[in-house]
């Protein structure tokens, strides 16, 4: 049997898709672009709507119709998303408001809540990890900048000083995995979605 590893990359200007087999070869693709960022206001510039996730689950669904395989044999899916973004999150894993470009200013800053139904912050990679996989679950290789995180040990901080610095509270941050470490399983919705197999 042939197996073959997905790459999700989630760039700037748009999420690419690519079916690889076992030995590297490309054997399917999708790229779908993003749309311009929402800039109403100087230093605030968002992903409208839920531009992130719809591009990737286009580009995927665009990969998976080209891929000539059985969809049994994909055995895992990377994922790569737009660094220093942040995503704010309801309970449910839904977005409380447009995820905020690293170019956003406030991704500089401590968080302060827009929305008084915010229950996670997190990056983008949090936010697709969970569209994915339903788990609220992130690389901490993602969490440069105004983060409560200890470099040293790359868990979230005991120190409560860097709460109050980066106004995150302890339960508004998702788990955390090393790079390289599995987020989870592409869920039924996920599926449905994207094309991707279950598991």
């Amino acid at each position: 049997m042939t197996r073959y590893l997905v790459g999700i990359d989630n760039g700037s200007q748009s999420s690419k898709v690519t079916v690889f087999d076992e030995r590297g070869g490309v054997v399917a693709e999708g790229r779908v672009p993003l749309r311009p960022n929402h800039t109403p206001a100087p230093g605030v510039v968002e992903h409208p709507d839920d531009d992130l996730w719809d591009s990737i689950a286009a580009a995927c669904r665009i990969a998976m119709e080209a891929f000539p395989g059985d969809p049994s044999e994909i055995v895992g899916v990377g994922l790569c998303t737009i660094r220093f973004c942040r995503a704010v999150l309801r309970a449910d894993g839904s977005l409380a408001q447009p995820v905020l470009s690293w170019m956003d200013a406030r991704v500089g800053a401590p968080f302060v809540a827009e929305q008084d139904d915010v229950a996670y912050v997190t990056t983008s990679s949090g936010y697709v990890t969970h569209r994915l996989t339903g788990a609220f679950r992130d690389t901490a290789a993602n969490y440069q900048g105004v983060w409560p995180i200890d470099t040293d040990t790359w868990r979230w901080s005991e120190d409560e000083a860097a709460y109050a610095a980066t106004g995150m509270r302890r339960d508004q941050l998702v788990e955390l995995v090393a790079p390289g470490e599995v987020l989870g399983t592409v869920t039924a919705e996920a599926a449905a979605a994207t094309g991707l197999p279950v598991g």
